[in-house]
């Protein structure tokens, strides 16, 4: 006679199932709690977490300069684009840079004067077309104004340009470089460049008492060695000893007070005296050349400074007639008094 199955084995079977599986929901629990209890401890952010959080960006209202440093578009403020690595203004005037890259090339020339008007021509273009400014049309207009700048009036006009170059553009930018070397050359005009650094614009810059030597200030003795019996040579001296030569020598004395404040300096010189003949038709004609050489290596200072503006200002050239060449020495010793 067969009997049905008994019922307490698939009972015994469904409840050892049941306690298996609490047992691994009890040990998911406690993990989970482990791992909650050490990452409160070490102050660690779940990955999940982590990675929902949002990428600072560049606000949209943020005055920041062009020329920051970007890897894409969302470094760069909204008015910003990142091209070549660099924020740059969205807007621009291609009238404007046109007129900045002549103002360039006529300061390449040295027609100092003629790119302060093209500089203001540009900006005139940007304003028209409703677009910033940017950082290398404020700077370089600022190193011009700077150069070109030979009254007080106009030398307060180019700190203020200076200063806004300053403003407008972020430390270490290239376009700030230029106006940083024109302004120390003005530090002894009474510049004082405490004034760059405070939170507004200030009204005067050239505020301070001037300290740069003058003309008169400073003492010369020149020794041209005599060569009486050479043509040409009374001519030259009165040219050495004139005062274009003597203008040019102290300038030379002052940019070398400049870089090294010494207050005084020597050169020593050659100067050489030539002619060349030149066919007239009917007569002949002897064109002399005074060349004035250095006897140092040095490529600036004040000696290498003497031998090129001297060279300029013997504008007076001896009058000869028949083919000479010959030379002597110069010494020059320029000091404070």
């Amino acid at each position: 006679m067969r009997h049905a199955p008994s019922p307490r084995p698939r009972r015994r079977a469904r409840a050892l199932r049941s306690i298996r599986t609490g047992g691994a929901f009890l040990l998911v629990v406690m993990l989970a709690a482990g791992c909650g209890r050490r990452l409160a401890a070490t102050g660690a952010v779940p990955e999940s977490e982590s990675t929902a959080m949002p990428t600072p960006t560049a606000s949209p209202g943020t005055a920041q300069p062009e020329g920051a440093a970007c890897t894409g578009r969302d470094d760069c403020p909204t008015d910003q684009l990142c091209v070549r690595g660099v924020c740059g203004y969205r807007l621009t005037s291609a009238a404007g840079e046109v007129l900045a890259a002549a103002a360039r090339a006529q300061v390449d020339a040295g027609d100092l004067e003629g790119a302060g008007r093209t500089y203001e021509q540009a900006f005139a273009a940007f304003e028209a077309a409703e677009a910033p400014l940017p950082v290398r049309v404020i700077c370089g207009a600022a190193t011009t104004a700077l150069r070109a700048a030979r009254t007080p009036e106009a030398r307060e006009t180019a700190a203020k340009s200076a200063d806004r170059c300053f403003r407008r553009s972020l430390p270490g930018a290239p376009e700030r470089a230029d106006v940083q070397l024109a302004l120390a050359r003005l530090r002894y005009d009474g510049l004082d460049l405490a004034r760059f650094d405070e939170a507004e614009p200030a009204e005067r810059f050239f505020s301070a008492p001037p300290s740069r030597p003058t003309v008169d200030a400073i003492d010369l003795a020149l020794d041209l060695v005599e060569q009486p019996d050479q043509p040409g040579f009374t001519d030259l001296r009165t040219a050495v000893l004139g005062e274009p030569a003597r203008q040019a020598i102290a300038d030379c004395f002052i940019q070398d007070w400049e870089l090294r404040h010494e207050r005084q300096a020597t050169a020593s010189l050659v100067v050489k005296v030539t002619s060349r003949l030149r066919d007239m038709g009917d007569y002949d004609t002897y064109e002399a050349a005074v060349e004035v050489q250095k006897t140092t290596l040095a490529d600036d200072g004040f000696e290498p400074c003497v031998s090129n503006a001297l060279g300029v200002a013997l504008g007076t050239r001896p009058r000869l007639n028949r083919l000479v060449a010959w030379q002597t020495p110069l010494e020059i010793a320029a000091r404070l008094q």
